[in-house]
């Protein structure tokens, strides 16, 4: 059989719904089109709508899983390797699969990991600590199951494309590869036997991080506003300073970023003259003021 380091398999078919003539065209691949060292599998559609002249007309393409589980029953196999390595391992696996876990519904993680509802449960307790999450991923069988999964769909892509696939990097040049070493492995495997995972203490952390989350919330939250508070407490002090002195402060605003205190900034407020800035310059009690404060007037 002849070799290959892509292979493309494209079906067409025609249907009819509701009056209308369609032709859907399905492509499956398993190649790295996206040249970064790693090769991916993809199954789309290019569903065009035939016209009153005969043309068939561009109606909807790309991941139409949909359709094509329901016009192309034959082909729907492939769709759940969408987007996963050739390993079968989907696109960033720990990091979406916690994400998933953790923030969708229960049903987008199983569908995005391929997992059974009690693999969903155990992983659900190592959402928050990725390198068991991993460890789990291989010590569950589920990093092997991808595997015989996509090796399987291999062999039938290579059968409808009569062309035997061979990947073009060796692992060592591969890249996004799904890799627990062995001093991960033993690093997990020591926690588990001290008890670091037990249901206990995996809550114990849960707790502990919610509340340091919370602390450094309240933090933020108590600079935020203790900011706002001191230059508001500025302001006052520097607007009851002019007014004190005798001028409106109606036309004044005062720069924290450059420590300038401006006068006549705004074109359509009562402004002072020359002679008022000079003396209020000349004589203001400049301990009320912000030290090394300058003063402009807008002329």
């Amino acid at each position: 059989m002849e070799t290959a380091n892509k292979l493309i398999y494209k079906q067409t078919n025609y249907l009819k719904e509701d009056g209308e003539e369609y032709r859907i065209i399905v492509t499956i691949s398993l190649d790295d089109d996206c040249h970064n060292n790693m090769c991916d599998w993809s199954i789309t559609a290019d569903i065009r709508q035939k016209n009153k002249y005969g043309r068939y007309e561009e109606y909807m393409g790309g991941c139409c899983h949909d359709e094509i589980a329901e016009y192309v029953p034959e082909l729907a196999k492939f769709i759940p390797l969408h987007c996963c390595n050739h390993y079968g391992a989907p696109m960033y696996p720990v990091e979406n699969g916690t994400y998933y876990i953790k923030n969708s519904d229960k049903s987008v993680a199983i569908e995005y990991l391929r997992i059974s509802d009690k693999e969903y449960s155990k992983l659900s307790e190592a959402v928050d600590d990725k390198m068991y999450f991993k460890y789990l991923l291989f010590n569950l069988g589920i990093v092997d199951r991808w595997k015989r999964e996509s090796d399987k769909l291999l062999v039938e892509l290579e059968d409808l494309c009569s062309k035997k696939w061979v990947n073009p990097y060796t692992p060592e040049k591969e890249r996004f590869t799904l890799i627990l070493t062995d001093e991960e492995r033993l690093l997990i495997e020591e926690h588990i036997k001290t008890g670091y995972y037990s249901a206990e203490n995996i809550e114990k952390r849960r707790e502990e991080a919610h509340k340091a989350k919370m602390l450094k919330k309240r933090t933020e939250i108590c600079e935020q506003y203790d900011k706002i508070i001191r230059k508001a407490e500025t302001d006052k002090k520097i607007m009851l300073c002019v007014l004190d002195y005798g001028l409106l402060t109606d036309n004044v605003i005062y720069y924290p970023h450059s420590n300038t205190l401006s006068f006549n900034w705004n074109d359509y407020e009562k402004k002072i003259t020359q002679e008022e800035f000079d003396d209020f310059v000349n004589n203001v009690d400049r301990s009320r003021l912000p030290e090394g404060i300058k003063f402009e007037i807008i002329k």
